[in-house]
């Protein structure tokens, strides 16, 4: 008998997650317990405490009377989220770039080209992308030698996919993976501040939207 050494509650919440980030269940639907329960061949309880650890990621929420639904997040929501992003990914970069080793370059641009590769595939979705864009930002992460660091950036980068997926930007798949050579170069050469500056620079997907919510929440702010 195989035996995993995942709890039946850790299993259900990494399915659930992976539904979630994947587009199976979108910004709003409900999750019903029982439902749930049933589907999985799981106890409620078991159900229900994989739940509990989905919405202390920021992936569902729980209201009186109305029960569970994935998480749908306001403006001021996707304006803390993409600052936290900027923040949490330029100090990995000058961290990872501190700490660089002949090992750690061979990993990252590794990386890279499989992020290179896909983007080149005919057909490719931008969910695709951009889960291969968050995988080589968490490898930098990993690279940043910061268990801390990585905890909440596993927050942080799962609520921004959820966003990514309800909204519409001006998005060139093909030039995604390119746009990272830089970064990942400044990286592996050992340069902090360059890497730093670079990682910043490189969420072009969001700049325009970060300077966008801003505004909008300074407004928002001033007629409160």
């Amino acid at each position: 008998m195989k035996i995993s050494k995942q709890s039946l509650e850790e299993q259900a919440a990494d399915f659930l997650r992976q539904q979630i980030l994947a587009g199976h269940y979108v910004s709003g639907d409900k999750l019903t317990e029982s439902t749930l329960a049933k589907d999985l061949e799981l106890s409620r309880t078991t159900v229900r405490m994989a739940l509990n650890t989905l919405a202390s990621e920021g992936l569902v929420s729980q209201k009186p009377y109305a029960g569970w639904s994935v998480t749908t997040l306001t403006d001021h929501d996707i304006w803390e989220i993409y600052h936290l992003r900027v923040a949490l990914e330029s100090q990995a970069a000058q961290m990872a770039a501190e700490t660089i080793t002949p090992e750690k370059a061979v990993r990252l641009r590794k990386e890279l080209d499989v992020f290179k590769e896909i983007c080149q595939q005919d057909g490719v979705s931008i969910t695709e992308v951009t889960f291969y864009d968050f995988e080589l930002h968490k490898l930098i992460i990993e690279l940043s030698e910061s268990a801390r660091l990585a905890h909440m950036y596993k927050s942080v980068i799962n609520q921004l996919s959820i966003y990514i997926r309800i909204t519409h930007f001006d998005f060139d798949i093909e030039d995604s993976a390119n746009t990272h050579i830089g970064l990942v170069e400044a990286i592996c050469a050992g340069e902090p501040e360059r890497a730093r500056k670079l990682a910043i620079e490189n969420i072009s997907t969001f700049t325009e939207m970060g300077h966008k919510l801003k505004h909008e929440h300074t407004k928002q702010m001033d007629e409160d």
